[in-house]
């Protein structure tokens, strides 16, 4: 199945990777430790786990505006995701995306929460200038 949404940050050609997946709203100030990329915040499904080369798809951003500093240093860091999806887009996670050159996609269709799985592997890509995203087989190409 294909899941499409609206490119905020692009990027070229296919970005493949394990899948984090979370219907948790994510705070990049005090959710996601700035030195290891891994999940701190207690109320998270997903505390423990590393966002950091992975394809990261979560409900929505909240908090901090210092938030986006976050995802801009998790980059800088190299810890950052290879993608970050989201089913609904906010200011703090978009100028993070942006500032730290991280792909991103808004406004992913909501059934991706209960069709992808945690370690699933998943691949992207921009088809006809809009994002897509589905799990990945080896040696499996884009349907271009």
């Amino acid at each position: 199945m294909i899941f499409r949404g609206r490119v905020v940050q692009g990027w070229s050609g296919e970005i493949r990777g394990k899948v984090l997946i979370t219907k948790s709203k994510i705070s990049f100030l005090g959710d996601v430790d700035l030195n290891t990329g891994k999940i701190v915040g207690t109320d998270l499904d997903i505390k423990g786990e590393r966002i950091s080369s992975k394809i990261f798809i979560f409900q929505e951003g909240r908090g901090s505006t210092a938030g986006s500093n976050v995802i801009y240093g998790l980059s800088r860091r190299g810890l950052a995701p290879k993608l970050i999806a989201t089913h609904r887009a906010e200011l703090i996670t978009i100028s993070g995306a942006i500032f730290g050159g991280v792909p991103m996609i808004s406004n992913i269709d909501e059934k991706i929460f209960d069709f992808l799985d945690n370690g699933n592997e998943a691949k992207a890509y921009i088809r006809d200038n809009e994002a897509c995203v589905e799990e990945a087989s080896e040696g499996q190409n884009v349907p271009f």
